[in-house]
């Protein structure tokens, strides 16, 4: 069984709270999880778009641009489903 990171504190870090959440569904919608390299993520945002910049080393997930972005995730309510990109860095 692969186990999600977890913080000193033995809890799920946010980072990983957060990506689960969304893969598992969110507003009662199923979640399709598409991962690209972080070189692939151009800026452009699909109108109706949230887009949340993450640094997993520092367990940091926010709306605004971050001064290292590890990840960069995309959530996209579709009709029937949340369409989730995530930009990650190759390091």
């Amino acid at each position: 069984m692969i186990m999600p990171p977890s913080g000193s504190s033995g809890k799920m870090s946010k980072f990983a709270s957060f990506i689960m959440g969304l893969a598992y569904g969110y507003k009662g919608k199923p979640g399709m999880v598409k991962t690209y390299p972080m070189k692939e993520f151009k800026g452009v945002v699909p109108e109706g778009a949230t887009v949340y910049y993450a640094n997993k080393k520092l367990d940091v997930i926010q709306k605004e641009p971050l001064i290292y972005n590890t990840h960069i995730i995309v959530v996209q309510e579709l009709k029937d489903q949340l369409l989730v990109e995530i930009y990650k860095d190759e390091d």
